[in-house]
């Protein structure tokens, strides 16, 4: 697993498990300029444009007067900008003449008054900072230590003298990772770093669980596992696949071998799940053949693809559905008739099929198929026949576990999203805020599928069994007429535009995602175009040095405007920044060039020799 992923999966897991973020929050981020600040803005950011939780960032640097610790307030500045997250800048200064208190502990309690104060002002409910796993462990250590109790900080902390909670993201993530997630990314180091930070406890403390974890290597997870007991950091873990399963009965048996029949509409756990129905508003359905359903599945290229395996690997005469994340770097498919398996690119190749840890770990499904990962990379929905299914496939859910590197165990998602017949390939486009899901239901024994489109629901609500008849619940189960669900007019109207909308793209003519002359017969416009060996990941580099050189021009011209009417002691720095700007300039120039042309070369020797 490559580091980027691991630390998302950490970070959308922290999101989850501690409830971080809500619907409407408006956080502010400590934006010290470190790499865990850098790395935490960029991930809240990116996080911010998927469409729920749907929640605002901003970030707030605070330069302090008295300590020889700055960072370069222009990268941070460019930096924010190609996120898109307002940067808020504030200099101060601490009451350096109050010996009793460490610097450190003054400088810190300046920073946060700042940020508390700058929250409330811009009408924040949430201050998001950059602490990691690490620190969380060393400072439990400390506390243990020198105050004699095992605690650390919370990842989610709510104040009682203000409207504010603290939320650290981060808390999953290991150090070394951010580390190396830094480099790749290429974040800039602090022009000066800060004169204390080197003689403190926590260095110290810091040198001292390194040794902890040479004299065990499992030691992290020992330590956090105990803190977790200890601070009871986790709330009620999963809630949501909790009243999910409300319906499926709390005594299962693990049959493995006795086919278990499907139980009737008259049974008792039909009925369960048939009281527990949950409220969704359906605007849409078509029915067509079966071999034309993905015709029926709009999504945005943004959650991912579904294509017939040897759509993503030609090579295969495989038809089995496929799914491949939006990065295009990561598929799920059904290897076997009972598990689903996993391929990931490494640089120009792929790795071996591998087994999903944890779906079918206790042999309880004979069938599996059709599964769809979430952008978060984190909730896996498939179909599959077997314990907890109600008749034919049924759609389960499940939420990888990356502490333990294995899926939990999935969980029927009831109604009205399953039945008696067969009901698969359940996909939530969270950019365009709409579900599909296929069902035979209407014509079980036909060559035709019926595919629902829906609006994916914020919360899990089920219908009020004082307010609506029991044959009214169970026709909301069934799904006997979707009219009957359209309770709320304006998000109805909105819906069908947006499922109009992404219709409506579909059908158009892609545009050619780029333009790239080989020769005078010869233009590239796909990244698969390039056949020459190594060329494709020429051609992600030359991208890279584009954009590198955009963001060069950019900082030239925001430097050069400002020159004008910066201070003497200013403009001899900016006339230093403008040089240096300016030669990196041409070398990203001639390194563009000597680029295109090894591009163009290799790839006609290719087409020479073919």
């Amino acid at each position: 697993m490559d580091v980027e992923r691991r630390l998302q999966w950490h970070f959308h897991k922290a999101l989850r498990d501690y409830r971080l973020i809500e619907d409407g929050d408006k956080v502010l981020v400590g934006l010290s300029g470190g790499k865990d600040s850098l790395c935490l803005l960029e991930f809240l950011a990116r996080r911010s444009k998927v469409f729920r939780p749907k929640f605002s960032v901003e970030a707030l640097h605070v330069r302090m007067e008295n300590i020889q610790y700055e960072s370069d307030t222009v990268y941070l500045q460019q930096f924010c900008d190609n996120l898109g997250v307002p940067l808020h800048i504030i200099t101060t200064r601490f009451d350096d003449t109050q010996h009793t208190k460490p610097a450190c502990f003054l400088c810190s309690w300046q920073r946060r008054k700042q940020l508390f104060n700058l929250a409330q002002e811009l009408g924040c409910n949430k201050i998001a900072l950059g602490h990691h796993q690490d620190d969380l462990i060393h400072t439990a250590l400390m506390n243990l230590t020198f105050q004699g109790h095992f605690s650390s900080m919370p990842p989610l902390l709510k104040m009682d003298k203000m409207p504010l909670s603290i939320i650290r993201p981060l808390c999953l993530c290991q150090e070394a990772d951010i580390e190396e997630y830094a480099s790749i990314r290429k974040y800039e180091k602090q022009l000066k770093r800060c004169p204390y930070e080197k003689d403190t406890n926590r260095t110290t403390v810091h040198e001292l669980f390194d040794r902890m974890q040479q004299m065990n290597a499992e030691a992290r997870y020992s330590i956090w596992n105990a803190l977790e007991s200890a601070m009871k950091l986790r709330p009620m873990m999963l809630l949501l696949m909790l009243l999910i399963s409300m319906g499926v009965s709390a005594q299962r048996r693990k049959q493995h071998r006795q086919k278990v029949a499907p139980p009737t509409e008259q049974s008792e756990q039909m009925k369960r799940m048939t009281e527990s129905t949950q409220r969704i508003m359906f605007i849409d359905s078509v029915v067509l053949p079966k071999k034309d359903i993905l015709k029926a599945y709009p999504v945005s290229a943004e959650v991912g693809r579904l294509a017939p395996y040897s759509t993503f690997f030609p090579q295969s005469k495989s038809q089995t559905l496929t799914y491949m994340n939006e990065l295009g770097n990561r598929c799920l498919y059904n290897d076997t008739d009972s598990t689903l398996a996993y391929r990931e690119r490494l640089l120009q190749t792929w790795s071996p099929a591998d087994t999903l840890a944890g779906i079918n770990s206790d042999h309880q499904f004979r069938h599996i198929r059709y599964p769809f990962m979430m952008t978060d990379g984190i909730t896996l929905y498939f179909a599959a026949q077997g314990e907890g299914s109600i008749g034919g496939y049924d759609i389960f859910m499940t939420t990888y576990d990356a502490v333990e590197g294995r899926f939990l165990k999935p969980e029927n998602i009831g109604m009205p999203f399953n039945s008696t017949a067969n009901d698969y390939l359940f996909v939530i486009d969270e950019y365009n805020q709409l579900g599909y899901f296929a069902t035979d239901r209407l014509k079980p024994d036909s060559d035709s599928v019926c595919v629902y489109t829906f609006i994916p629901a914020e919360k899990y609500q089920t219908y009020d069994a004082a307010q609506y008849a029991p044959e009214q619940i169970a026709a909301y189960a069934r799904i006997a007429d979707i009219s009957q669900t359209w309770d709320n007019q304006d998000a109805l109207a909105s819906a069908q535009q947006r499922l109009k909308k992404v219709r409506n793209i579909r059908t158009k003519k892609r545009e050619p995602a780029f333009s790239f002359v080989i020769n005078n017969q010869t233009v590239y416009h796909e990244l698969h175009d390039f056949k020459a060996p190594g060329n494709q990941e020429r051609y992600k580099k030359l991208v890279e040095l584009k954009q590198r050189y955009q963001q060069v021009l950019l900082t030239l011209e925001k430097d050069r405007a400002y020159y004008h009417k910066a201070t003497a002691n200013e403009k001899d720095a900016l006339t230093r920044d403008i040089l240096d700007g300016e030669q990196i300039q041409h070398e990203l120039y001639s390194a563009i060039q000597q680029q295109e042309i090894d591009i163009r070369q290799a790839e006609n020797n290719y087409l020479t020799k073919k």
